[in-house]
C-alpha cells in the first residue's frame, strides 16, 4: 500500500520537503552527476534535499551486484534521512539514475518501493535491457578493426594502439562471462541477466512508480573529431567506420546508440527491421515515445538525439577522448526537462512547486 506522497512546496524558503536521489555510474565517483545537482539546487532551493550516496563509488559498483547495491543504498538512504530528521518511509523521493545507475533506480524501485515513498524514476541512458558490447569477443573486435581501419585512421586514432586495447578489452569481456569472476556489477548489466529480467518485470508490471526513460543517440563519429574529409572515399570510409561501430556496440546493423548503449536497451524498448524506434522527422532535438499499454502508470520515453553516454569513446579506448561534444550530464536541454518533470511530479503528489 502506498504511503502518503503530498509534497509542500509553498515556500522554498522552508525546510526540504522532498529528496532527489542521483545515482552515478559504473566505477565513478559520488558527485558524478554533479551538474544536476547544482541545477536542482538552483531550481529548487532549500525546498530539495540532494542525496550523493558514496556507498557504492568505484571498485563497488563493479565488484557488488545490483542487489547488494540496492541493499546497501537503502541502508544509506534511511540513515541520511533520520540524520535529518526525516521519516525514510514517508518523506517523498525522486530517484534520477545514470547509466548503471538507472539499473539501479529501477531495481530499488522492484525491491523497496513499500520501504521508500518513491514519487517517480528517471534514467539517463541506463542500459535497460543491457549492454550488449559485453557480449563481443576477441574476434568480433578484430572483426571491427578491420571493417573501421580507414575510418580510425582518418579520425587520427592509431592501429597499432587499438590492437593492444583490444586484448584489455576482450579480456573484459571474458570476465563478465565467467561465473567464477567476481565483477557482479558488470555482470547484471550484461543482456538476459537475472537482474535485468528483474527490472523488464519491474516496468512491465509497475502501476505505481511514474518513470521517464531518458535514452539518447549520435551515430556519426566524424561529427565528433576535428577530421577534414575531402574524398569520396573518406566519406565511404568514415560510413563504413560509422556501421562497423554500431555492429560492434549493439550487435545490430544501423542500431542508434550513445557510443556506449544501443537506444533501445536504454528505452527499454525491443528494435528490429520490422519494429524500428521511431525518430523525429522534423530535425527536432528530441521526441517523446510514450509507453503502450494501459495498465501504466505515466511511463515516459524521451530520445536525444547528438548527446553522448560520455566524452571518451570507452568501446575502443577509455583514452580516446572525442572534440565536439555535449554528454547527456551536461545537456541543458536535459536539465530544463529534468526541472519540469520534477515539477510535474511534486505537483500530481501534492502542491504547486512555485519559483
Amino acid at each position: 500500500m502506498r504511503t502518503n506522497n503530498r509534497v509542500d512546496l509553498s515556500s522554498l524558503d522552508q525546510a526540504a520537503t522532498f529528496a532527489v536521489l542521483l545515482l552515478h555510474g559504473l566505477y565513478a565517483h559520488a558527485d558524478e552527476l554533479k551538474p544536476i545537482a547544482e541545477m536542482l539546487t538552483k531550481q529548487f532551493g532549500k525546498a530539495i534535499f540532494i542525496m550523493q550516496p558514496t556507498c557504492r563509488t568505484g571498485l563497488k559498483s563493479l565488484l557488488q551486484s545490483i542487489d547488494q547495491q540496492a541493499a546497501r543504498m537503502l541502508q544509506w538512504i534511511e540513515l541520511e534521512l533520520i540524520r535529518c530528521h526525516k521519516n525514510p518511509i514517508s518523506f517523498p523521493i525522486i530517484i534520477i539514475g545514470y547509466s548503471q545507475g538507472g539499473v539501479l533506480a529501477c531495481t530499488l524501485g522492484r525491491l523497496y518501493k513499500s520501504q521508500l515513498n518513491i514519487l517517480g524514476i528517471i534514467t539517463l541512458n541506463a542500459p535497460l535491457m543491457g549492454t550488449p558490447l559485453l557480449e563481443r569477443t576477441g574476434k568480433d573486435m578484430q572483426k571491427f578493426i578491420s571493417d573501421g581501419a580507414a575510418g580510425l585512421q582518418l579520425i587520427d586514432y592509431p592501429l597499432v594502439r587499438i590492437k593492444w586495447i583490444s586484448m584489455v578489452a576482450a579480456w573484459v569481456y571474458t570476465l563478465a562471462r565467467l561465473s567464477w569472476a567476481p565483477v557482479n556489477g558488470l555482470k547484471d548489466i550484461a543482456p538476459n541477466s537475472r537482474c535485468l529480467k528483474g527490472i523488464y518485470t519491474f516496468l512491465q508490471d509497475n502501476v505505481d512508480i511514474p518513470c521517464l526513460l531518458i535514452g539518447t543517440y549520435q551515430n556519426d563519429l566524424l561529427s565528433l573529431f576535428n577530421t577534414d574529409i575531402k574524398t569520396t572515399k573518406d566519406h565511404e570510409s568514415i560510413a563504413q567506420l560509422n556501421d562497423a561501430y554500431a555492429l560492434f556496440i549493439s550487435g545490430k546493423k544501423g542500431a542508434k546508440h550513445d557510443t556506449l548503449i544501443p537506444l533501445a536497451s536504454q528505452l527499454w524498448k525491443e528494435e528490429n527491421v520490422h519494429t524500428p524506434i521511431p525518430l523525429d522527422t522534423k530535425n527536432l532535438d528530441h521526441i517523446y515515445l510514450p509507453i503502450v499499454g494501459s495498465n501504466h502508470p505515466p511511463i515516459k520515453r524521451k530520445i536525444y538525439k547528438g548527446l553522448l553516454h560520455a566524452r571518451n569513446l570507452i568501446a575502443i579506448d577509455p583514452n580516446l577522448f572525442v572534440n565536439h561534444c555535449e554528454t547527456v550530464l551536461y545537456a541543458h536541454s536535459i536539465q530544463a526537462d529534468l526541472i519540469q518533470y520534477i515539477k510535474g511530479l511534486v505537483q500530481n503528489a501534492g502542491k504547486v512547486v512555485k519559483k
